[in-house]
């Protein structure tokens, strides 16, 4: 029996990391004292976040209507693969990376550890974050274990849907595509350095943020993209408000349409309070 009154029967030919991953699954699904979920994504509507010349967000009506006997609707939608909140698979920027459907699913389901910079991206829109702020939080509280989705917290979720405050760009060269050619946007991101870090912590298998990129808005070459990729840790983007998210103790779940051969998509992202 489990501690929640379930009962399990386990073959003894039953693989000891099979055995690992379910117990680790009921620990974070079911801790003892388990708060509130709640939601860290954008709704896919007509404000949702793309970059310039992307395929935006369309919902059209197949069929609204009263059948004989029942109501019906069925609708069709198109999407960018980067747009929205979404995961950026390993492939997107690292030839050789996981697609989408190749990133095992036991990465999808775990412990949160969020990383605050927000006053300092409110001050200052081309902020990072550094090899210090990952210091500090380790000598606040422990190191991260496995496996853990690291949140970068810059407060930007408040200003979705303001061009101008969350791209760091005028409208009209943000519609024009000047700003993004040159990439001369402004927006906090994960530093190099940062990132060098994280792809060297085996516990670490995600990266969320929420802002459009995990990079800051003038990055040329996106060094995180590529850090965290080159090890196949997934990234979360345009992800939304962290303000309820503690530092630990929260439980992720990231789960992504699984599209063959993807390099990102739309994707759900859950927070159980502890």
């Amino acid at each position: 029996m489990t501690e929640h009154g379930a009962s399990v029967r386990m073959s003894s030919a039953c693989p000891a990391g099979l055995l690992f991953g379910f117990s680790l699954l009921l620990v974070l699904l079911c801790p003892a004292s388990a708060g509130p979920w709640i939601d860290l994504s954008h709704t896919y509507d007509k404000t949702t976040q793309y970059w310039p010349g992307n395929l935006k967000f369309n919902l059209s009506t197949v069929f609204k209507g009263q059948m004989e006997g029942f109501w019906l609707e069925a609708h069709n939608f198109e999407t960018a693969e980067h747009g929205g909140t979404h995961m950026d698979a390993p492939v997107h920027i690292f030839r050789g990376g996981w697609t989408l459907e190749q990133i095992p699913v036991d990465r999808f389901v775990a412990h949160a550890a969020l990383v605050n910079i927000s006053a300092r991206s409110d001050a200052d829109p081309d902020t990072t974050l550094t090899p210090a702020d990952l210091i500090a939080w380790k000598e606040a509280h422990g190191n991260w274990r496995y496996p853990t989705i690291l949140l970068v917290y810059t407060g930007y979720a408040d200003h979705w849907g303001n061009i101008t405050r969350y791209w760091g760009v005028t409208p009209e060269d943000f519609k024009a595509k000047k700003a993004v050619n040159g990439h001369d946007l402004h927006f906090p991101g994960i530093g190099a350095a940062a990132a060098e870090m994280i792809a060297a912590d085996g516990a670490i298998v995600g990266v969320g943020i929420d802002t459009p990129s995990l990079d800051p808005g003038t990055s040329k070459v996106f060094p995180a993209h590529q850090a965290l990729f080159r090890s196949n840790i997934f990234g979360l983007e345009h992800v939304g408000d962290m303000s309820r998210v503690p530092a630990t103790g929260a439980t992720i779940l990231a789960l992504p349409m699984k599209i063959g051969g993807g390099s990102g998509g739309p994707c759900r992202v859950l927070v159980r309070l502890p």
